[in-house]
């Protein structure tokens, strides 16, 4: 087959010496060519400077036309191409993505070096979108080469080949696009096709004397993991290794196969020695171990899950060996001119939560590479004999791709499970050797022992934010709880899951069960995207039902980037009606679909493309299935607003569209959101006249998620559901809100066996994804909720009675109070409150027009969450910016409509959780987070404008559904120092008084309250405690030289004191050279201390710890020296101990 990507023939004698050149965004680096004078032969309009396509012929297709000549310079929602002279060649100009074809440049013959360059942008698809070489003589492929920037890139980076074997021969080159996916174009430019002198140097790394490692991961505790080996002692990176908000702790060990093993915990946990201190590897090499992953991951950048690597793939340099997606094991060598590879074939993939033992063996003096699973060989491929691997400038790193794809904070390929006896050795085993190996890990009926890979809560015991009675997963991440059902006299929920860490991706099936609906327990994972399944890309929520003979069925959105509509609704069933219902079945064929011509109404079409969460449920013998989507006018015009599509089965696989149940106004309602999703339709009870009334719930979405009317919401409509005509008839076109707190979302419902229509939702936490990184879990379910219809037509909440079971003995049990009386029962009271109460307060409101409880608030008052009733104004307010100390987290006042009882009586019933606060005001909900800095925090006080009177006044302390509740871990506090803040540290001023600039990157005009900026958001600057002002140092301004500006700006001298540490908020372009952040010496200018942005906008808070220099003479400095895209740098909240009088 042909050599792919920039690799060339499979030859030892040439390596890519190209040098990486850091992208100035989120994208992947790519290479650097020095680009030699160029001559005859040489292809015409190589860089397309005419302007066209001469020189070029289009062979078959739309990819490829003039159109896509382009002298653009960026692509409209970014920059730069950095193309060469005027012109160049965007795929994506001449017809989208979607376009396919073939163009091919005139033949030439093969001078000079031998080598030819290019420069390529778009697409990162080998298969699909390539520029190949071609000989003329039979129009054989020699070589071709993608765009190998990670997560693909408009860009166009720079490529060489070593062609050189072909010298004299008469080639031609071809563009093929037959990708219609997303960037599904290729970018061309500057085709060189003859070099005087080289431009890749041949490989000079001598063969290594020896390498010899083994990790036995048998230390049982401890951050450290030996390698007897090398006898060298190697630390393993952990996230609670120097925990945030817990207690530290070790990483996870576990038993193995042989003595101990390591949990990776699938985004934090590594061994990384350093390239200056890892062997190299020479002619041959073998590397082995027991491994048990607990999941898969998607593959981002095309790149396996790494078990151990030390490699440099742009440059062919290195070794790997990994898992790729569902389990297929992955073994590769760089040998300098191209890049080695074997795949397990299918039906060898590595088990989940089961030992496995692999083996990939590379020999260059016999010219193969093999691959074995369980002692026996799955997979071999020669290679040219008598070479060695080049020796990659990398660190060894085991659990973590040496190039990993950054999702966010994040990396993705990295290895989540168990590794144990990892051996890297230069001796060559034979086929009985390995086969002996893996059978001394197995006991006397041959298996191995069982697998320890179970995810374990206790690792975040002390967390002062986790909740304690709330449901969130074992460990990582979760969205939405869905599909509820109750079974053989269990509930059952499912949630949006990934076990790979606490964010986005790789979205599975969490599966929880209760006989309450208060505790819950852990079942195994649902459904996982899954290899040649309806879902192979991720399972999104959905529902369940029951079928015919009154079992479980649940219905999902199906995930498949590769068909033209990823988003479509699968089936599944249980294997076994017993136990907790622990492994369900992907039926094989999608189940409903969603068409572009589907009818909508008159002069309105779908939103094609938005087609998720089916919502089941059945009525005698038919079942109804909706499904959250959209409308908008014809000819892709306007929204229109949300819709839910109707569907019809007599048999749960077959279905017919019967159109939709309604649609949104978004013109005179935009709360109801442009697109419905999670749609929910429960029966609340009958109106005045006897009819059944039903609210219809959603999920508002934006398909711009930072659209000014976005908000975390659940919109509902009560009123008529007519099965006959097969539609709903809302009372009121206009939505109502069932939680006015901004935090309450993701709904689904189900009726209970005694008849309550209950809502189960999510409770996002709204912390940034590093404090996702630094906690190591995300996000809550709200407590389940009871729905009746009110009197005045809207629907009415209220928390189960089954969480009473939670309660110990009263705190507080008092009633007929007098408001400093009562204020005085809760103070002496305190000492006995944990963070995890019930509250139930009964006020008569009398003269007061104001009034409310104040929840996690401290001692001395600094610390506290306001929930307030104004009766003038008839509003229910939550007010958070006194919620905590820290000024990272989210702060703010929401609040929604809000009547008192003609009484004057208003009921709160508070529910406190650590970061959960949910507080029901009578039958009006106000869920929020709030994440306190003090440990006593934990009281609460009553106030009011006027007179009230306390009718009735509980307090209980709640236990934790987990078992025992370990408490709340707080750092001491740091001693009081005699220091203060730099001048305006954090543009309090919303200038830049008290700093100094020079150049263009930095002036007043930069300094903004700006939340987000324009394209996206939030910046999350500093929120300092009870201040509404949030000024920051954006450095980008589109009206003041945007990315183009240069400059540097300085704080005042000062001399440091405290403890030395020193923490700032800091985003924009990634380039250490020029986009920097420094502690400058002031006396010689040296820079100390430095930090660069992470090519986002979003601020992330850094800390330096220059205990060391205490005492001298700095500034703090910024610079801006980037004209590329990201070139720029934002700054805010620099927190400096300045000396007393320095």
């Amino acid at each position: 087959m042909p050599a792919i990507l920039s690799g060339g023939p499979r030859r030892r004698w040439r390596r890519a010496a190209i040098a990486l050149v850091a992208a100035t965004s989120a994208l992947a680096a790519t290479l650097t060519v020095a680009i030699a004078h160029a001559a005859e032969p040489q292809v015409p309009n190589g860089g397309f400077e005419t302007g066209d396509l001469t020189g070029w012929q289009v062979i078959e297709g739309d990819a490829f036309s003039s159109a896509g000549v382009s002298n653009a310079a960026d692509w409209g929602w970014g920059c730069c191409f950095e193309r060469e002279g005027q012109y160049h060649y965007w795929g994506y100009a001449s017809g989208g993505d979607a376009a396919t074809g073939r163009m091919r440049s005139e033949s030439f013959t093969l001078g000079g070096s031998g080598h030819l360059s290019f420069k390529l942008g778009g697409g990162n698809d080998p298969e699909n979108l390539y520029l190949a070489l071609m000989r003329a003589s039979d129009d054989a492929e020699l070589m071709r080469t993608t765009n190998t920037g990670f997560a693909d890139t408009e860009r166009l980076g720079d490529f060489a080949w070593d062609a050189s074997e072909y010298l004299g021969e008469d080639l031609y080159l071809m563009a093929v696009d037959t990708a219609t996916g997303g960037f599904g174009h290729l970018n061309l430019d500057v085709v060189q096709t003859y070099h005087e002198s080289p431009i890749i140097d041949p490989p000079t790394d001598p063969p290594a004397e020896t390498i010899d490692a083994h990790w036995a991961f048998d230390e049982g505790s401890g951050t450290d993991a030996a390698d007897s080996g090398a006898s060298v002692t190697d630390h393993v990176e952990y996230v609670f290794n120097d925990a945030a908000d817990k207690p530290d702790s070790d990483p996870l060990w576990r038993g193995g196969v042989h003595g101990g093993a390591l949990l990776f915990d699938g985004y934090s946990t590594t061994v990384t020695r350093p390239a200056s201190e890892a062997h190299v590897p020479g002619s041959t090499l073998a590397i082995e171990a027991w491994v048990a992953p607990r999941s898969y991951e998607w593959g981002d950048g095309g790149k396996p899950s790494v078990i151990v690597n030390q490699q440099d793939r742009n440059a062919n340099r290195g070794y790997e060996l990994g898992m790729g997606r569902f389990g297929t094991l992955t073994f590769g060598i760089g040998d300098g001119t191209a890049w080695h590879s074997l795949t397990s074939p299918d039906g060898a993939e590595l088990p989940k939560d089961a030992w496995t033992h692999i083996v990939g063996v590379y020999d260059g003096d016999a010219g193969s590479l093999a691959l074995y699973r369980n002692g026996e060989q799955i997979a071999a491929t020669e290679v040219p004999a008598g070479g060695f691997i080049a020796a990659a400038d990398a660190d060894l790193i085991v659990g973590r791709h040496n190039d990993a794809a950054p999702v966010g904070p994040f990396s993705a390929n990295m290895f989540n499970g168990l590794i144990d006896e990892l051996d890297i050795t230069r001796t060559v085993p034979t086929g009985e050797e390995i086969a002996a190996s893996y059978a001394s890990g197995l006991d006397g009926e041959g298996n191995p022992p069982e697998a320890e890979t179970g995810y374990d809560r206790s690792r975040y015991d002390g967390d002062r934010y986790r909740p304690q009675y709330h449901f969130l997963p074992p460990e990582h991440w979760m969205n939405e709880p869905h599909a509820p059902f109750y079974y053989n006299g269990q509930y059952h929920l499912f949630y949006q899951f990934n076990p790979q860490g606490p964010f986005w991706h790789q979205i599975h099936w969490g599966h929880m069960v209760s006989d309450d609906l208060v505790n819950w327990e852990d079942a195994p994972v649902a459904l996982s995207p899954t290899k040649d399944s309806v879902s192979p890309d991720g399972v999104w929520s959905g529902s369940a039902t029951y079928d015919e003979n009154g079992d479980p069925v649940l219905f999902f959105t199906a995930g498949n980037d590769s068909a033209e509509l990823f988003q479509q609704t699968g089936l599944a069933t249980p294997t076994t009606l017993e136990g907790n219902l622990p492994d369900w079945e992907m039926y094989p064929e999608i189940v409903t679909t969603q068409t572009p011509d589907q009818p909508v109404g008159d002069g309105l079409e779908v939103q094609y493309g938005h087609f998720r969460d089916p919502f089941v449920w059945q009525e005698g013998d038919t079942w109804y299935q909706l499904v959250g989507s959209g409308v908008r006018q014809e000819g892709g015009g306007e929204a229109v607003g949300g819709t839910a599509l109707l569907y019809t089965s007599t048999n749960l696989t077959d279905w017919t569209y019967e159109g939709p149940l309604f649609e949104g106004d978004l013109a005179n309602h935009p709360q109801g959101s442009e697109i419905w999703e999670l749609p929910v339709l429960l029966p609340v009870g009958q109106d005045a006249e006897g009819n059944q009334k039903h609210i219809f719930a959603i999920n508002a979405h934006w398909p711009d998620r930072y659209d000014e009317r976005n908000s975390k919401s659940v919109p509902y409509w009560v009123g008529t559901w007519d099965a006959e005509a097969k539609r709903f008839i809302p009372d009121s076109e206009e939505p109502q809100l069932l939680d006015y707190g901004d935090h309450f979302t993701g709904p689904s419902g189900m009726v209970t066996p005694d008849g309550r229509s209950v809502m189960f939702t999510i409770t996002q936490d709204g912390r940034t994804d590093q404090d996702h990184y630094d906690a190591g879990w995300a996000h809550t379910m709200g407590m389940p909720v009871e729905l009746a219809l009110k009197d005045d037509g809207t629907v009415g909440v209220s928390p189960l009675d089954e969480f009473s079971s939670l309660r110990g003995g009263a705190i507080v049990d008092e009633q007929g109070l007098g408001l400093e009386a009562a204020n005085a029962v809760l103070e002496a009271a305190q000492g006995d409150m944990t963070d995890t109460l019930e509250v139930e307060i009964e006020l008569d409101a009398a003269s007061a027009s104001s009034l409310g409880v104040e929840l996690r608030r401290s001692g001395d008052g600094t610390e506290g969450t306001s929930f307030t009733i104004d009766r003038d104004a008839s509003t229910y307010a939550v007010d958070r910016d006194r919620s905590s100390l820290d000024p990272d987290t989210a702060k703010g006042v929401h609040s929604g409509e809000f009547t008192v009882a003609d009484d004057g009586t208003v009921t709160f019933h508070a529910f406190v959780d650590r970061s959960m606060l949910e507080v029901f005001a009578d039958d009006r909900l106000m869920t929020t987070r709030v994440y306190p800095t003090l440990a006593d925090s934990t009281s609460l006080r009553i106030f009011a404008d006027g007179d009230v009177t306390v009718g009735s006044m509980k307090v209980w302390n709640l236990s934790s559904i987990y078992g025992e509740t370990v408490p709340s871990h707080f750092e001491d506090p740091a001693p009081e120092t005699d220091t203060a803040d730099l001048a305006n540290h954090d543009f309090e001023s919303c200038s830049l008084e008290g700093w100094t600039a020079s150049g263009d990157a930095f002036t007043d005009g930069h300094v903004t309250d700006a939340t987000n900026w324009g394209w996206g958001g939030p910046f999350r600057q500093a929120n300092a405690w009870d201040s509404t002002d949030r000024c920051h140092l954006w450095g980008f301004n589109p009206d003041s030289g945007g990315d183009g500006a240069t400059g540097s700006l300085r704080s005042a001298e000062f001399t440091l004191g405290g403890d030395g540490r020193i923490d700032f908020l800091l985003s924009g372009g990634k380039d250490a050279d020029n986009l920097r952040i420094d502690l400058v010496d002031a006396a010689t200018g040296e820079r100390v201390r430095t930090r660069t942005g992470a090519d986002g906008e979003q601020y992330l808070r850094y800390e330096w710890d220059a205990a060391d220099l205490v005492g001298g003479r700095y500034h703090i400095e910024v610079v801006d020296d980037d004209t590329g895209d990201w070139g720029h740098i934002n700054v805010d909240d620099v927190n400096v101990p300045v000396a007393s009088g320095g």
